[in-house]
């Protein structure tokens, strides 16, 4: 009798203990065991968001086209090398394929790395789903398809696509991924505005079969939507841009130059009409191999904004304009030309040797005279010719709507001895970018102010919402009546200077020259040089354009070189302004 009540005792026992045991898994922990036996057949997928596309003069400069990433399931597939090998015939026919699948740099065979890589990946027969590729292109999905190979599958990808080629792309930017694999925008405006352009992806979730892995046509799922990114609309006038890239390619051939780079700014608003350099990249094929025979690697920077360089000459115009403006010379000013200066161990020469004697300030600008603009730095003082600089926008980034801009160099106060200030009056020692020197001239242009240079006018949003950029005024650099004199002496500068292509040309411009020797270990290196120039169309002022190429070999001399490129795209362009010749 007691062994039976003992057996019951025990067996009601573990009846309870089930109970109980049933009790916490189907009622305390409900949720949890649902949540497990979900996620067991139930995944989630991330869908991309379009993202916006970037338009310049009612046309359209950067848009997307249909691509796929090509995925596996390696339990499903027979033959993974051989799968491998027919992937990759096909993959390598996109000629745009490698910058979104990049082979490592020690990797000679491209073909083999990804044909090997593949096969890897097909043959990981515990996994379910590998990634093979992305942002194939649609034609080459299609022939894929074509093939019925069993274990692919297909999602969209898109990828960004260039209607016109390179065109602007230092300014553009390109997209690549980050490290997550998400695109990513990378310099110029896909780099500033990414947050803007790359939207917002949503999220679908589905429910999968646990034995073979597959999507359950007719099951659950549910689906957030993906937010399409912003549309820029740009300030870039495309017909003057494609002027400039095509002259821009030519000046550095004719003139053997390291690189060229331009500017054109609207001198009312600061809004960038063109802006770019050679050599350029693709941004459609970014990490395509070098072609043969081109002496010049791909540059992904804009050198517009990207580089400082000494300006040389250019300068002397900002020095004309801080001391005018401040009171220290007047319009009447004169120096004497007697001889080299000489300021303590150093001395400081014309351009050519020669010597002019007394002289003004339209004399100074026609022959570049640097021993009168060394003068005239020293009548100013450095307290007031430094402010002129920093308040002219040198020495710190103006605000532009692209990434990858550089501040450029003014000297703290401190170290600025008699010589560097002699010497910063003719553009030695102080560090700008060309977008600063053409914003620069754009103020003397437009009647004194410092406008903030934009690239983005307006911008529209996924419901159509818009967003303008105003032009916006940084600040008042130097009064409106010193504008004017400036005006009229960089014109005078133009028509009695050294450059034939400037006093043959049927227009009349205001602007300067600029030949700056490149230091080297500590020294000028006079068979190195910058040259540069910037002007306006001195009646109608609406829009300056600087040019600048990087050691020209033909000549040091920007008068022979970067000038009369300057005059061929000018002559091009001012019809698309509606200027019509005036001398």
């Amino acid at each position: 009798m007691d062994r039976l009540k003992i057996t019951t005792f025990f067996t009601l026992l573990g009846f309870a203990l089930v109970i109980l045991r049933l009790f916490q898994i189907q009622i305390i922990s409900h949720e949890y065991y649902q949540m497990k036996a979900e996620a067991a057949h139930r995944r989630g997928e991330e869908i991309p968001a379009e993202r916006g596309k970037i338009f310049a003069s009612g046309g359209v400069l950067v848009t997307n086209e249909e691509a796929y990433r090509v995925s596996a399931n390696p339990q499903k597939v027979e033959d993974p090398e051989g799968v491998a090998e027919k992937l990759v015939a096909v993959f390598m026919e996109d000629s745009r394929f490698l910058s979104y699948n990049p082979v490592p740099v020690e990797e000679d065979d491209p073909r083999a790395f990804h044909a090997a890589r593949i096969a890897e990946l097909l043959a990981r027969k515990e996994q379910r789903g590998v990634d093979l590729a992305r942002k194939v292109a649609a034609a080459q999905v299609a022939k894929i398809k074509g093939m019925s190979i069993t274990g692919l599958f297909f999602s969209p990808d898109e990828r960004r696509f260039y209607p016109e080629g390179p065109m602007a792309a230092p300014l553009t930017g390109f997209v690549a991924f980050d490290e997550d694999g998400r695109d990513q925008g990378y310099n110029g405006l896909e780099g500033y505005y990414n947050g803007d352009l790359r939207g917002k992806a949503g999220r679908i979730i589905r429910e999968y079969d646990e034995r073979t892995g597959d999507p359950i046509l007719i099951g659950d799922s549910t689906e957030l939507a993906a937010q399409k990114g912003a549309d820029l609309y740009l300030t870039i006038h495309r017909g003057v841009q494609g002027v400039l890239e095509r002259k821009i390619a030519e000046g550095v051939r004719r003139y053997g130059a390291k690189s060229g780079s331009f500017v054109v700014l609207d001198a009312r608003t600061g809004y960038v009409l063109a802006m770019g350099n050679y050599p350029s990249f693709d941004p459609g094929n970014f990490n395509a191999p070098q072609e043969e025979g081109n002496p010049y690697p791909r540059e992904f920077r804009n050198l517009a904004l990207a580089t400082t360089y000494e300006p040389g000459s250019v300068m002397k115009g900002i020095t004309l304009a801080a001391g005018l403006d401040s009171g220290k010379i007047t319009p009447a000013w004169e120096f004497v030309d007697d001889g080299p200066l000489k300021l303590g161990a150093t001395t400081i020469n014309t351009w050519d040797g020669k010597h002019w004697g007394k002289q003004n300030l339209a004399q100074l600008l026609q022959k570049s005279n640097n021993v009168g603009a060394a003068k005239l730095a020293l009548e100013i003082d450095r307290d007031t010719l430094r402010s002129y600089f920093l308040n002219f926008g040198f020495g710190s980034q103006l605000g532009i709507d692209l990434e990858g801009e550089e501040a450029g160099l003014v000297k703290e106060l401190k170290e600025w001895r008699q010589v560097d200030l002699a010497n910063a009056g003719f553009g030695q020692g102080v560090g700008v970018t060309a977008l600063q020197m053409v914003s620069a001239y754009a103020a003397i242009a437009n009647g004194g102010v410092l406008m903030k240079p934009q690239v983005v006018e307006r911008l529209i949003d996924r419901n159509g919402r818009q967003v303008n950029f105003s032009p916006e005024p940084i600040r008042r650099v130097i009064s409106p009546e010193t504008s004017e004199v400036l005006v009229e002496l960089l014109r005078t500068a133009v028509e009695g200077g050294e450059s034939v292509a400037l006093r043959d040309l049927n227009y009349r411009i205001s602007g300067k020259t600029g030949t700056a020797q490149i230091p080297v270990e500590g020294k000028y290196d006079p068979n190195k040089t910058n040259a540069t120039f910037v002007g306006f169309p001195f009646k109608d002022r609406s829009f300056v354009m600087l040019i600048r190429l990087e050691e020209p070999s033909s000549s040091t001399f920007s008068a022979t070189t970067v000038v009369p490129l300057w005059v061929e795209v000018f002559r091009e362009i001012a019809p698309l302004f509606g200027i019509s010749p005036d001398r």
